[in-house]
């Protein structure tokens, strides 16, 4: 008996956090998808800060077979051609000047 080849779509969310001086990428996955357009429409229907960006990933179930497909999108949805490190770290770097109450200036370290 053959087996039918079931296909999920990932969705991870990836934000610029830490500190304004040592920024660094952290990676959340959020709900699997039956399909990439209904993973599209979770993402452009989920509002994140515009210090983001979403990864979307194919993957087989029950399979160890990984695949290099990836689909980057922005922080509102529209897709890209890859992972906007750079823009969302200079984001951040704003996000963090509006809010210095949330990100205090520390002394330098032993």
């Amino acid at each position: 008996m053959s087996q039918r080849k079931r296909t999920v779509w990932v969705v991870m969310h990836d934000e610029i956090m830490g500190l304004p001086e040592s920024p660094r990428v952290d990676s959340v996955q959020f709900p699997v998808s039956s399909s990439l357009e209904k993973a599209e429409e979770y993402i452009r229907s989920t509002p994140v800060d515009s210090h983001s960006w979403w990864q979307v990933h194919p993957h087989v179930v029950d399979s160890a077979d990984e695949s290099d497909e990836v689909y980057y999108y922005s922080h509102r949805g529209a897709r890209l051609r890859a992972a906007p490190t750079k823009r969302s770290i200079t984001a951040f770097r704003r996000h963090a000047a509006r809010h210095p109450e949330w990100y205090p200036p520390h002394p330098p370290g032993p």
